[in-house]
């Protein structure tokens, strides 16, 4: 029901993306030849100046054509100083990372507007709720407890928390809990769910509040500090083998994303802020035909003053472009077959089933 909302909302995302490549060219005097929103066929062309804005057929997404940054593009001249292939390396790296920049600006905007009107926000390290017949009920974990240490490792955050819980499945663990200003220990075994990562059934507390402007502007600069060290630290930890860390799939982000569209407005624009930073540091990674690969490139030719050859770095582009494709439906169909699996399997299950089971198989990852 709420999957054409999110799919629109991040048609637009790409769309920004695209045009923060714009602003950034036409701030620099770079020409750009064409903007276009959405694909398919053109439904309607504005020009202004030297560049045509179309609307394509299906509103979602976007393109943008800087002048000269395809060599291999008709009428491309080197010499133009409104050509992107004409600027200083300075210059194009700007242009490329105003795409990225874009995403980023729309997160922080939206954090602010989110903390100046009133917003959830987290109680860093304590229990929210606690799931009847879980592990952490027959623990006695109670709302309102702070999480301090895991077998007296102390805790940081709660992803390190839901981390080391979903590593250790199946096996005891002391958790330091200060409950009303004392210190006492609690055992868990966390039990596995259909992946095999630690769940006990706890969910993180979180509290409404509203701020006024400077306070909003440092919350969200926090807010979004912390959002791209988590992801880093996670794209990272994915990098290194670390056991227990899940790489997100297309299905399970669109699924997720779009019951959060369900609980509200606030809840909704929170995932566009994840997704829209995501976007952003995706596109920042150093592979061929993403915005990294293209600075990667401008940065080769910067250090050792040579240009790379055309057909070579078109090459590199469309290779990449081709491997990222090919991970993105292995993942895709990947992630289709397991849930055809679990569909079978539900319809398969007796009514006879523990409440605990059918709750570990339905959490998400920022519930242990």
């Amino acid at each position: 029901m709420h999957y054409l909302p999110l799919l629109l909302a991040l048609g637009l995302l790409v769309a920004l993306h695209e045009l923060g490549h714009l602003v950034m060219a036409r701030l620099l005097g770079i020409r750009v030849d064409r903007y276009t929103l959405g694909f398919g066929p053109s439904v309607f062309t504005l020009r202004v100046g030297r560049t045509d804005y179309v609307l394509g057929a299906v509103p979602l997404g976007g393109s943008t054509r800087i002048h000269g940054m395809n060599p291999h593009s008709p009428g491309a001249d080197p010499s133009d100083p409104t050509s992107f292939a004409a600027q200083r390396p300075w210059k194009r790296l700007l242009v490329l990372f105003g795409g990225p920049l874009a995403n980023g600006l729309f997160a922080l905007g939206v954090l602010f507007t989110l903390y100046t009107t009133g917003t959830h926000v987290v109680v860093p390290l304590t229990v929210g709720t606690v799931t009847p017949g879980s592990e952490a009920a027959r623990a006695q974990l109670l709302p309102g407890d702070r999480l301090v240490s895991v077998d007296g490792e102390p805790l940081e955050n709660w992803s390190g928390f839901v981390e080391r819980i979903g590593q250790r499945p199946g096996r005891e663990l002391q958790l330091g809990v200060e409950r009303d200003g004392e210190q006492r220990e609690v055992t868990v075994r966390p039990r596995p769910d259909e992946r095999g990562t630690g769940r006990i059934g706890v969910s993180q507390q979180y509290v409404y509040r509203t701020y006024d402007a400077g306070q909003a502007l440092l919350q969200a600069l926090a807010h979004t500090v912390n959002l791209v060290a988590e992801a880093t630290r996670m794209l990272e930890r994915l990098m290194l083998g670390t056991p227990g860390i899940v790489l997100a799939n297309p299905l399970g982000v669109v699924k997720q994303s779009s019951g959060s569209a369900g609980s509200g407005l606030g809840a909704f624009l929170r995932v566009l802020v994840s997704v829209s930073l995501a976007l952003a540091l995706f596109h920042m990674l150093p592979l061929p035909s993403l915005d990294g690969g293209r600075m990667l490139f401008v940065l080769i030719e910067a250090v050792s003053r040579r240009k790379v050859p055309a057909r070579v770095e078109t090459l590199m582009h469309a290779v990449g472009f081709l491997a990222l494709l090919a991970v993105v439906l292995t993942v895709a169909l990947a992630d289709l077959r397991q849930h055809l699996r679990r569909a079978a399997l539900d319809a398969n299950t007796s009514d006879g089933d523990s409440p605990l089971f059918f709750w570990e198989r339905s959490r998400g990852d920022r519930a242990p």
